[in-house]
């Protein structure tokens, strides 16, 4: 995007896209900046606020009501049903599966969470098992002032 567009002043043409890659996330943060005074102004407003607490209060009302509806035994009452959404969540017992299916398959299938083996035999006793992988996380450009010489 051009910066005329962004509504910053024409900066000259640059083929360096480290200078425009840093350029361009300052600009952004004075974006960031203004959206975040113009939200400020915009939940202080008597209205907003007001408005804000009648949605608290709804919510609450309907936590309570299904509480009690849940308390009360009640699944369904005229035209109105209390649906419950579960999702069950199978977890393999890591002995019962070992003496199930043998070392083999265990080994084959087999995770270990890395800090409940430290927890477990510390920190040291894991280097020579251990595989590092490297992930890039995120990039950033950064400016260096030049040397007084150059």
């Amino acid at each position: 995007m051009d910066p005329a567009e962004c509504g910053h002043a024409v900066l000259p043409s640059s083929d360096n896209l480290l200078e425009r890659a840093f350029m361009a996330r300052i600009r952004a943060e004075e974006y960031r900046e203004d959206l975040a005074a113009l939200r400020k102004e915009f939940d202080e407003r008597e209205d907003i606020i007001a408005l804000k607490r009648r949605i608290e209060r709804c919510e609450e009302e309907r936590r309570q009501c299904i509480e009690q509806a849940k308390a009360a035994g009640i699944s369904k009452m005229g035209n109105y049903l209390l649906k419950i959404r579960t999702r069950k969540q199978r977890t393999v017992i890591p002995k019962l599966f070992f003496a199930k299916h043998g070392a083999e398959a265990f080994v084959e299938c087999a995770t270990i969470a890395i800090g409940k083996a430290e927890a477990l035999l510390g920190k040291a006793a894991l280097d020579d098992c251990c595989e590092v992988e490297v992930k890039e996380i995120g990039v950033s450009v950064e400016y260096e002032r030049p040397e007084a010489g150059e």
